[in-house]
């Protein structure tokens, strides 16, 4: 990675991330919380499952999976600043460089859960695809790769795709139906909304207020195209893919 891209990821913590990290164990278990309700229900039931985050940024998402009993965690980010704000935090191995180089230096089906938060966004399109490739090399039969991405079928998604200055792309569930057999993946992908998940009272009215609100949605595209585009309406999106059948 060179030029602008490199610069600023290279220097993300000074220029973005530094704004809304919090460095308390309470601050890391309330965004814990948070990729729990979302994720959750993709973890491997083996808590032996060897992990790997990519992009890993802070360490939420590992901070995550060790609370959760994961002990084969290994988190992969370009900025040295994150990942030294991540160490406090994080018993797991954390690796300093490109996400593509790391894969390529990885033996074949040795993971068995990778997940990409808020990261395939980042990439080129030559790099996505690249990088899809190598993901389903280093996966082990059984395994997945779950994100968090924007989401081009959102009214706002523009909004998501266009707040970080370094976001190549946002994407829509077809996206992930085009790339996954191209990077080996089944074509069966599987994309969720990223809204409101009742936990307490206030988030109760937050899922009651967002089914009205996604009804209108879903009304306006049954008006107009005839269909509903997968009910994804989020800004963002969450997708899970696995291995094709060999």
């Amino acid at each position: 990675m060179t030029g602008f891209s490199s610069t600023v990821f290279r220097r993300y913590f000074e220029t973005t991330a530094s704004r809304s990290h919090g460095a308390s164990a309470r601050d890391y278990d309330r965004a814990a919380d948070g990729l729990r309700r979302r994720f959750g229900r993709w973890l491997p039931e083996d808590r032996g499952a060897v992990c790997l985050d990519l992009g890993c940024g802070t360490g939420h998402m590992l901070y995550l999976l060790e609370r959760e009993g994961f002990r084969r965690t290994t988190g992969v980010e370009l900025d040295p600043e994150q990942l030294e704000a991540a160490r406090p935090f994080v018993h797991g191995e954390l690796v300093a460089g490109d996400v593509l180089e790391y894969l390529g230096r990885r033996p074949a089906a040795s993971v068995d859960f990778v997940s990409a938060v808020n990261f395939l966004e980042h990439l080129p399109k030559d790099t996505l695809l690249s990088l899809l490739r190598e993901t389903r090399r280093v996966l082990r039969p059984g395994g997945s790769l779950v994100g968090m991405v924007p989401n081009a079928v959102s009214p706002f998604g523009g909004l998501t795709r266009h707040w970080d200055i370094t976001h190549e792309w946002a994407f829509t569930p077809n996206n992930f139906r085009q790339l996954a057999p191209l990077a080996g993946f089944d074509p069966a992908v599987e994309c969720r909304e990223c809204g409101p998940v009742p936990h307490g009272l206030v988030s109760l009215v937050r899922y009651a207020l967002w089914q009205g609100i996604r009804a209108g949605i879903a009304a306006w595209f049954l008006i107009e195209i005839g269909g509903v585009r997968d009910r994804v309406f989020t800004m963002d999106m969450l997708v899970r893919l696995r291995p094709a059948a060999t």
